[in-house]
This record gives structure tokens, sequence and C-alpha cells, in this order.
């Protein structure tokens, strides 16, 4: 049953972004979107471990936390289409979701600056609640990443950090950024670390059972844990272009997209049958939370803006 629920979730969140892929030419969307094309199980195996009592936040690219921790697909296709029933408001888009009900707290397009609030979250939060803050490897070039870090193992603070790193921070790899892991730099502070290969990070009934243990130690007062997991994105940094066909990074990028799909690592641990329908039901539920996203009230955001600054 964890293999069905794990592989629902992946199915969900590539089926969500395969619609903005649909319709975003059409400019019905006007913000920015990031997408998760790729690295969908990370979301999805981590999340399995968070209550709605976990604080978390995340980045730019959070449509699959957002999924993965309770969100709703019409919350979140009504934020990105300007809607006043957006999960927030209308007024984020895709880079600021926010769902208080499931305990994600935000997300912030701000590089790094998911983890320094991250550990103010962790502070507030009482054993066995934890903290958790998803982010990708470039955050990990900022000077917040390190302080959060040592702050966070100074204090044995309750907080999960988890690195999505596809080695890219928009088209610069980490070769050129870098000389060590992200991985190295939380151990140089004493945190705990784990580190998922991409055919693991990429699985996610494999990451699952790869992180379950260190989880319980989390809860229990074993101070912050740092996740790093390896992974592959499969479009642009920002917006719907096939960036790879178009030159920006190398052909055997498109290589890894294709061995490594989460869809298909982590569909393997189901029979066929069962992959089947709960595809059919995933794009059922997509396409009528879109539907009911598109006829939904737009925003006027002048008049609610100057409602809200002088009421």
């Amino acid at each position: 049953m964890k293999a069905q629920e794990l592989y629902r979730m992946v199915s969900l969140i590539r089926r969500v972004e395969l619609k903005i892929v649909e319709v975003y030419p059409g400019d019905v969307m006007q913000c920015p979107v990031h997408l998760s094309i790729g690295q969908e199980a990370i979301a999805a195996a981590v999340c399995r471990f968070l209550g709605k009592n976990d604080p978390s936040i995340g980045t730019h690219r959070s449509h699959a936390l957002y999924l993965a921790k309770g969100g709703s697909p019409v919350g979140l296709f009504a934020e990105l289409l300007g809607r006043i029933n957006g999960c927030s408001g209308g007024y984020g888009g895709s880079m600021h979701l926010v769902d208080l009900e499931n305990g994600l707290m935000g997300t912030t397009s701000i590089v790094g600056g998911a983890l320094p609030i991250s550990v103010g979250m962790a502070m507030g939060t009482m054993r066995p609640r934890i903290a958790c803050v998803i982010f990708g490897d470039g955050a990990c070039d900022e000077g917040a990443f390190y302080e959060s870090l040592s702050f966070a193992s100074l204090k044995k603070l309750p907080l999960l950090f988890v690195c999505e790193n596809n080695r890219y921070s928009v088209y610069t790899h980490t070769d050129q950024r870098r000389c060590s892991r992200p991985l190295r730099i939380a151990e140089a502070c004493s945190v705990r670390t784990l580190h998922a290969p991409i055919d693991a990070a990429n699985d996610a009934v494999t990451l699952y059972g790869l992180i379950e243990g260190e989880m319980g130690r989390l809860r229990s007062g074993g101070g912050p844990l740092f996740i790093e997991c390896d992974t592959v994105r499969a479009l642009d940094h920002n917006g719907i272009r096939d960036d790879i066909a178009h030159g920006w990074r190398p052909a055997a990028e498109a290589e890894l997209v294709k061995r490594y799909d989460p869809l298909i690592l982590t569909g393997r641990h189901i029979d066929r049958e069962t992959r089947e329908k709960i595809d059919g039901e995933i794009r059922d539920i997509v396409e009528s939370a879109y539907a009911s996203a598109l006829k939904s009230e737009p925003l006027n955001a002048g008049e609610t803006a100057d409602k809200a600054l002088f009421p």
C-alpha cells in the first residue's frame, strides 16, 4: 500500500505540472513557473514523514512540496491563474505558495532565503514535531546556508534539511561553483548527513526506506539532519522550455532524465494494472481541478490590495 501511495503522489505532481506545460503557452498563467518534473520523488517520499503539525518551507521550485504536503491541486492551479481561491489568495503565484492547514508555512523566491526562516521555525517547534526545509543546490552557495547549518547544529534543533541537488544553478554546473558537496559542509558543522544517489533519490519507495531510520532519530532529539538527494531537472530553470534541446545544458542530461524518471522508477514497485488505474484516476482529478480553478473568480489585484492596505 505504501508503494501505491508514493506512486500516486509522484503521478499527481507529474500530471499537475504537465497540465501547466500544456496551458502555459496560451498566457492564461501570467506568473513565472519553476517546474519539478524529474525531481518529484524527493518531496513525495520526504513528506510522507511530515504531519500537519510539522512546519515546512520551500523555495521557488515548490509545486511538488505543496502537493506532497497535502495541498489541493485546485488551490495550486487557482494561484497560478491569479484567482481569489488560490492557495495564496492569487497574490503569490508559483513561487509563493502557502497552506497553513497542512503545515506549509510558505515558499520563497529568494535563493537561500528559506534556510534561516526554517531555523526560526525549528526554534519554535517542540519535539516530537520537527521543521523541514527543502531547497536546491544553488542555495548552498549562499552565506545563509552555512549560518543556518551552524546554528541548527549548535542548538540541536529538530530541523530536516533536504537538498535537491540537480547540479545546476540555472545553467551553471556545480563543478564551476563549488569545491565539494553541500553534504560536506553539513558534516563540517557536525550535522548528521545522509546521501541519496540519483537511483535512490528519484525512486520514492527506495528513498522512503533509506531515510526512515534517520527520521526517528530526528524526532527523538538527535539534532538536525541533512539529506542530499541527487536528481535531475527535466526542463528549463524557469518556464516550460526544453533547455537541453536548446543547448543550455549538455545532451547527456537528457539521458539522465530518461534513465532516472521518478514515475518509472517508483512505478517498478507496483504492478502495471495498478499503475494504469492510479494514472487514470490522477488524470481525472487534475483535469477536474484545472477546470474548477479556471472557472473561479479572478483576483482584482488593485481593488483587493487597496482594501487590504486601507480598510
